[in-house]
């Protein structure tokens, strides 16, 4: 069966999501809101909701675009066809990383090329520990075969239909 690719929201997308509209509504109240009926400074109350909105929607837009990217290299890297079987190593908990205060787990994989050098990859952060459905199974690492840097672990497949 051949894998299909689904585009994934990462916590920094998520984040782009909500960050984007909020500095377009911003930057809109700085340039559509009548500010001369604000009594002060126009000028400031302007500049605030400008340079607010400025912000927000460029670091909203970056972000998007940043997983955008990672999702059109997956999906690329999947459809060339070019893979590898790896091996399962271990699945380590991401500690840098808490999401409802519980780290997720991330799955190590090892594979050994025909000079001997051993490439590890890492899978998807997930919440639940896939040890138990991992252990003694290979996955397909989907690679460019110039730079073995440029992955795309298939994790899907193994955890989904066996």
């Amino acid at each position: 069966m051949e894998p299909k690719f689904r585009m994934r929201i990462s916590a920094a997308g998520l984040v782009g999501l909500v960050f984007l509209p909020c500095g377009l509504l911003f930057l809109a109240m700085g340039i559509l809101f009548p500010a001369e009926s604000i009594k002060g400074s126009p000028m400031l109350f302007r500049g605030i909701f400008l340079g607010f909105g400025g912000v927000f929607s460029l670091l909203g837009t970056a972000f998007v675009v940043q997983d955008i990217r990672k999702n059109l290299k997956s999906k690329k890297l999947l459809e060339s066809g070019n893979y590898i079987y790896a091996s399962f190593t271990q699945a380590s908990l991401v500690t840098n990383v808490r999401i409802n205060g519980r780290n997720p787990y991330q799955a190590e994989f090892q594979y050994t090329d025909g000079l001997g050098m051993i490439h590890m990859f890492y899978g998807r952060q997930m919440m639940t520990d896939p040890t138990p459905l991992l252990t003694g199974k290979q996955v397909r690492v989907y690679v460019d075969p110039e730079n073995y840097d440029n992955y795309y672990v298939d994790i899907d497949s193994v955890l989904t239909y066996h």
